[in-house]
């Protein structure tokens, strides 16, 4: 009998914990692939790797293994249970992802080691509440974030495809927000970045630029760059 009450109490320990470690990283989980036969992948980065999750429920989890679906705007992640599961996004305040290590080592540089996203900037077109992007710069006078989107297309059929295949077509975005809330579309260079300040703040713009010798087509020159401006 004693040896049956262990044995239930055990059972009933390993439920509890399983109960536990669902709560901590709360999602559904992950669903079967839909995306078999198509061209390309719907994911950020194809290899699984690591990023800090700061939930409302749990505090900062680190280290969790992650894939984020850019077309369904969802992370994948494996919770400590050891399943996948999309995170609820209504639980999650922001995700620190690291860059795979072979991304960074091919390379020419410029790149971050880190990409923080997080969600409210649906000022921006196209962008829902509870959509993550990703935030290179904050700051009271501008704010610097990405999008990345892609779009599941069926290109136009030609003679030598028997079927019309599907594929996913990449695309990513800039966006300036001044302190107004006003938005910007931008591309990733310095001038077009320079023009869509304030008049009154490109002069200065200019000069941190010549005095550090940036090159704003770059991640890690962009973070200075937003940096150094705010705090002028």
């Amino acid at each position: 009998m004693k040896k049956l009450l262990f044995v239930f109490s055990l059972l009933l320990a390993q439920a509890s914990y399983a109960q536990i470690s669902n709560l901590s990283l709360n999602g559904v989980p992950a669903r079967l692939s839909a995306y078999e036969g198509v061209e390309g992948s719907p994911y950020l980065f194809d290899d699984w790797a690591r990023a800090d999750v700061s939930t409302t429920n749990a505090g900062l989890k680190e280290n969790v293994a992650y894939k984020f679906n850019i077309y369904e705007n969802e992370f994948e992640v494996i919770n400590e249970a050891g399943n996948k599961i999309f995170l609820n996004k209504n639980y999650v305040e922001y995700m620190m992802l690291e860059r795979p290590s072979i991304i960074i080592a091919n390379s020419e540089g410029g790149l971050l080691t880190k990409l923080l996203f997080k969600k409210g900037f649906d000022e921006i077109k196209g962008v829902e509440a509870d959509d993550f992007v990703n935030v290179i710069a904050q700051g009271d006078k501008y704010t610097m974030v990405r999008t990345f989107d892609t779009e599941l297309v069926t290109p136009p059929k030609n003679s030598y495809a028997p079927t019309q295949g599907k594929m996913f077509v990449f695309e990513e975005k800039y966006y300036l927000i001044n302190s107004s809330n006003n938005v910007e579309s931008v591309r990733g260079k310095t001038n077009s970045i320079i023009k869509a300040l304030a008049e009154q703040d490109q002069a200065a713009a200019k000069k941190i630029v010549k005095e550090n010798k940036l090159n704003l087509s770059r991640e890690d020159h962009l973070v200075i760059f937003f940096q150094k401006l705010n705090e002028a």
